[in-house]
């Protein structure tokens, strides 16, 4: 009790109702509370954790570099080999005009760092978003959300915004010459898995084209394999001038990207120099354990992986009345419980059940299922057997 009191007087909180789960050791699908109780972890950290905690090849590339250096100045100025070769893993897999990249730590920095490419590719112009996405909680990244009431509070925001409807092609005709670029999620994670309709996103990288407006996704929640290719933008066969990466691309530690050609990442060296700084971003530590990431999710295969869970989930879970709607995109998946009431019901019976899941920020009614790629046939039906019992308390 006296660490639960602690950490509610100490620890800065996102909320007055905080989950109060105590992990103490975290290996695998798994996590071990202060008790000796081990809960299977659904949502990978909200999908950070796609090969699990501490895997060994994650760990002995972390090891391996805290035996050369932790840190040795802010970003950009040295030469450090972990930056490079996470750059040289990520330019393999990626299309040609994806080959230049400013690391930094979090999703968030992503967003703030193409607010200022976007203007120094159109000085003064306006920024275009989709409603119902999440890109951070930065002010600019707060400025992108359509749930006014929420940001209500931060205001005045970022102005020269212009909010567009996802999938909706009678939009489109509203980006114009004054708009620099549009950021969207090529899967709504936070909306409740909501994927982009392939035809309005081909309508909409040709609009970009004839404007001049830079096509920026946001694979943050969606990459690194966990929708059944490397980045969710891949099974489009459309290219973005900009793709920002981060969350599992460092298996639980802080690192991200924004990604593009060498000319508009190059404008953040440029008119004026030094557009964008930070002191941790690519850190030697958080770049060796991406570049393993990144190995061990391609020699495993972990990819394809993401599509048999996903087939197994929305199989067994459409056997359920209770169950309104299943939307999933690879091994992000949400079930529609119909109303927020019972979405919390379940989240409780299966925390009860030692099963670890949430809901989505924008689609509370929904659960989240979100497993390590690495979950294997006899836990995908361990879950299974104790989901159903929770469903069936309903």
């Amino acid at each position: 009790m006296y660490l639960r009191r602690q950490f509610l007087n100490q620890i800065g909180q996102t909320s007055h109702t905080p989950q109060m789960f105590h992990p103490i050791q975290a290996e695998g699908c798994w996590m071990r509370d202060e008790h000796g109780q081990d809960y299977m972890d659904l949502s990978s950290g909200f999908s950070v954790s796609n090969l699990g905690h501490r895997h060994p090849n994650v760990l002995k590339a972390i090891s391996e570099q805290m035996d050369l250096y932790l840190h040795t100045t802010v970003y950009g100025e040295h030469l450090q080999s972990p930056q490079l070769q996470l750059a040289q893993i990520l330019r393999s897999v990626l299309p040609e005009s994806l080959n230049c990249f400013y690391f930094l730590n979090t999703g968030s920095e992503t967003i703030d760092a193409v607010f200022k490419i976007a203007r120094l590719h159109k000085p003064g112009c306006r920024i275009a978003v989709c409603r119902q996405a999440y890109h951070g909680s930065t002010l600019a990244a707060e400025s992108l959300r359509s749930d006014k009431g929420h940001s209500a509070a931060f205001r005045p925001l970022v102005p020269g915004i212009l909010q567009l409807g996802f999938n909706e092609e009678n939009e489109l005709d509203q980006l114009v010459e004054d708009i620099g670029v549009i950021i969207l999620e090529v899967v709504q994670a936070e909306a409740g898995v909501i994927k982009a309709n392939p035809e309005w996103l081909f309508q909409l990288r040709e609009k970009c084209k004839q404007m001049n407006i830079l096509l920026c996704f946001d694979e943050i929640q969606t990459g690194i394999g966990r929708t059944g290719s490397l980045y969710a933008f891949q099974q489009y066969g459309i290219i973005p001038d900009l793709l920002l990466t981060g969350k599992a691309l460092g298996s639980g530690l802080p690192i991200s990207a924004v990604i593009g050609s060498a000319v508009h990442i190059g404008l953040l060296a440029s008119k004026p120099g030094l557009s964008y700084l930070s002191t941790f971003g690519g850190n030697p530590l958080s770049a060796a354990a991406a570049a393993a990431t990144l190995r061990t999710l391609m020699d495993q295969n972990l990819s394809s992986r993401a599509i048999v869970i996903e087939e197994f989930f929305t199989s067994e879970l459409k056997k359920y009345s209770r169950i309104a709607s299943i939307k999933s995109a690879g091994a992000l998946i949400a079930f529609d419980m119909a109303t927020t009431v019972k979405s919390l019901e379940l989240l409780t019976l299966a925390f009860q059940s030692k099963l670890l899941m949430e809901s989505f920020l924008f689609a509370p009614q929904c659960v989240r299922i979100a497993p390590p790629l690495i979950i294997s046939d006899s836990e995908l039906e361990l879950v299974i057997e104790r989901l159903v019992v929770c469903l069936k308390k309903l």
